[in-house]
C-alpha cells in the first residue's frame, strides 16, 4: 500500500528534495479541468494554473478565486506528490481575506486516506497573521506563489516572480 500520510521526518525529506519552478500562468477553469483532488474546482470565478511539475514525482497548482467584494477572493497554493494511485496533496497554502489569515495546511502525522482527497484533519499553521493580499491583483498572486515557494524551499525560475 502507498504512503498515504507523512510523519515529520519525511515531509523534512520532502521540503530539502530538490523542487524548480519556472513560471506560473493562470487561465479560467472548468470542473474536471484538473485531475483529483481538484476535479471538483471550476466555475466563473475561477482561475488557476496547470498541474505543474516541478520535480521528480511533485506537483504543484494555483488557484485564483475572484470577486466583486475583496472578502470574497481568494488565493491557494497546492503541492502534491505523483503516487501510482494518484495524487498525494503534502501541504495547501490559502489566503481567504474574509476569516482567515495566510496559513498551511501539512500532510503531517494524521493517519488519515489522503490519494486523491484533500487535507481533511491536517495539521494547519498560520504563517502571516498580518497578511494582506488582493487576489485580484497580479503582484499580490505572484507575492503568494513566492511565499509558498519559500517555504516549501521550490526553487523559482531565475529568483523571485516578482520583478
Amino acid at each position: 500500500m502507498d504512503r498515504t500520510w507523512m510523519s515529520r521526518s519525511q515531509l523534512t525529506q520532502v521540503k530539502r528534495t530538490e523542487k524548480h519552478l519556472l513560471n506560473v500562468e493562470f487561465k479560467p477553469i472548468r470542473k474536471n479541468n484538473l485531475p483529483r483532488p481538484l476535479h471538483r474546482v471550476g466555475g466563473p470565478r475561477l482561475q488557476s494554473s496547470k498541474m505543474l511539475n516541478i520535480g521528480d514525482n511533485y506537483r504543484a497548482c494555483f488557484i485564483w478565486k475572484t470577486a466583486q467584494e475583496w472578502e470574497g477572493r481568494s488565493l491557494y497554493g497546492w503541492l502534491f506528490e505523483e503516487t501510482a494511485k494518484g495524487l498525494l496533496p503534502l501541504a495547501r497554502m490559502d489566503y481567504h481575506p474574509s476569516h482567515k489569515p495566510l496559513h498551511l495546511v501539512l500532510n503531517c502525522e494524521s493517519g488519515i486516506y489522503l490519494v486523491n482527497r484533500n487535507l481533511v484533519g491536517c495539521k494547519e499553521y498560520i504563517i502571516m497573521p498580518d497578511s494582506r493580499f488582493d487576489p485580484d491583483s497580479s503582484y499580490d498572486r505572484d507575492r503568494f506563489i513566492n511565499i509558498f515557494c519559500a517555504k516549501l524551499n521550490i526553487r523559482l525560475g531565475e529568483g523571485e516572480l516578482l520583478s
